[in-house]
């Protein structure tokens, strides 16, 4: 069956957390809620993570159908849920370690496999943190080594069945591009394919790089290149002209950061979160620029989430399935389909077993894999569900009027009374 790639995903967020401003009916004491600034944040490059991206407003454009559906839109409602400590996927799970007096932090909930794991260090404990309850749900792992990744950077640590990265948390920035390369060799976990111009968004261009070993030959030759601590001195990659390549790595637990290379000499990364910028001189940078414009092809723009998505009203939940049918969209309304999307997934049943989701609702929902059309349209691998807003055009022109018109961020934060 072909995806109904009805909605852009939003980047860098976490569908899992995002949800709408429900009834009061609704609320519950054990959930907070948090509000979300309908904000664009680009790289915070300084002495402290770099923040992931958020929407540019909290409207969502569509993408292309298969022409089923109405000219609409859908805006996500401007809340997240904090969920409790039960209520969490372990890929959610926020933990932290300590190995031989230094922090360590899970990096994400990307598992890695097997093959990457090294020596085992030991067991110790991990501690995680219940938002809810402010209690640190403690636990004893396996610690080990991964394979030709320095044991000061990222080690691994097995949670239940499945190896997940965790992170030197203490901010200490090599000094030098070599003394970077020693921690990790980025050659090694990084493939140097996809890559914009002045810019990652949808109105950049985008480029497939056909080789990077030529890219890695000449940094190769930067080992000596400073590092330059940007909470001491103003970078922007926007005051300049650069090249972004997209790097995703399995063993480094990361997906689609950012490498950038600017014309006036500069290579910054948040490879490993923090914004590490380094002057490797202009003369290398050109190398790099001009070879990756002359050995690339144009391509298209790819959004940060390719998970597939369904958008629809909810018609009736049961304790094995939800339905949603999607005829609200369609031109037609005898053209909509209803799918069963199985409750198999803590991050769909926690929905529905604390009353937050209702027949009638409309949502967006996430998946990965495809629809089975023959055993009547089941999607059995829905990881979010996003309680959501259909905007037809008129009201499309208004909302974005009203986001752009808005020169402040809230920074307020709702917690329902207890």
């Amino acid at each position: 069956m072909k995806t109904p790639r009805i909605v852009n995903a939003i980047e860098n967020i976490d569908d899992e957390l995002v949800s709408g401003v429900f009834e009061s009916k609704k609320k519950k004491n054990w959930v907070k809620w948090v509000a979300l600034a309908a904000c664009f944040a680009v790289l915070v490059i300084a002495g402290t993570a770099i923040l992931p991206s958020l929407l540019e407003n909290d409207i969502i454009n569509p993408v292309e159908t298969d022409g089923r559906y109405k000219d609409f839109t859908i805006s996500t409602k401007n809340a997240a849920i904090v969920w409790p400590w039960e209520y969490l996927a372990e890929s959610e799970r926020p933990y932290e370690m300590e190995l031989n007096g230094v922090k360590y932090e899970k990096t994400s909930g990307r598992t890695v496999s097997e093959e990457l794991i090294g020596d085992k260090i030991g067991n110790y404990n991990i501690v995680g943190y219940d938002g809810i309850t402010d209690k640190r749900p403690t636990v004893v792992c396996a610690v080990y080594q991964l394979k030709n990744i320095s044991q000061t950077q990222f080690v691994a640590v097995k949670i239940t069945d499945s190896y997940y990265i965790f992170k030197n948390a203490v901010y200490n920035p090599p000094q030098t591009l070599g003394e970077l390369f020693e921690r990790v060799d980025l050659s090694q976990f990084l493939k140097l394919e996809r890559f914009s111009e002045n810019g990652d968004g949808p109105d950049a261009k985008h480029f497939v790089l056909n080789d990077d070993k030529y890219v890695w030959e000449v940094l190769s030759t930067c080992k000596n290149a400073a590092f330059i601590d940007m909470n001491e001195v103003y970078w922007h990659p926007y005051d300049r002209e650069f090249i972004s390549f997209t790097i995703s790595s399995e063993a480094l637990g990361i997906y689609k950061r950012g490498l950038l290379i600017t014309a006036d000499g500069y290579l910054m990364t948040n490879a490993f979160d923090w914004g590490y910028l380094y002057y490797i001189g202009e003369e290398a940078t050109g190398k790099i620029i001009k070879y990756a414009m002359d050995n690339s092809k144009e391509a298209e723009y790819e959004p940060y989430d390719n998970s597939n998505s369904i958008c629809g009203k909810i018609v009736e939940i049961t304790d094995d399935y939800i339905l949603v049918d999607d005829s609200i969209l369609c031109k037609d309304e005898a053209d909509g389909i209803t799918y069963k999307i199985l409750i198999n997934d803590i991050r769909i049943s926690r929905y529905v077993d604390r009353d937050i989701i209702d027949v009638g609702d409309t949502v967006k929902i996430s998946y990965n894999g495809e629809i089975d059309e023959q055993n009547s349209n089941t999607i059995s691998n829905a990881f979010s569900i996003s309680d959501v807003d259909i905007l037809y055009e008129d009201e499309i022109e208004e909302q974005n009027y009203n986001a752009d018109s808005s020169s402040t961020v809230s920074k307020e934060v709702a917690a329902i009374s207890k």
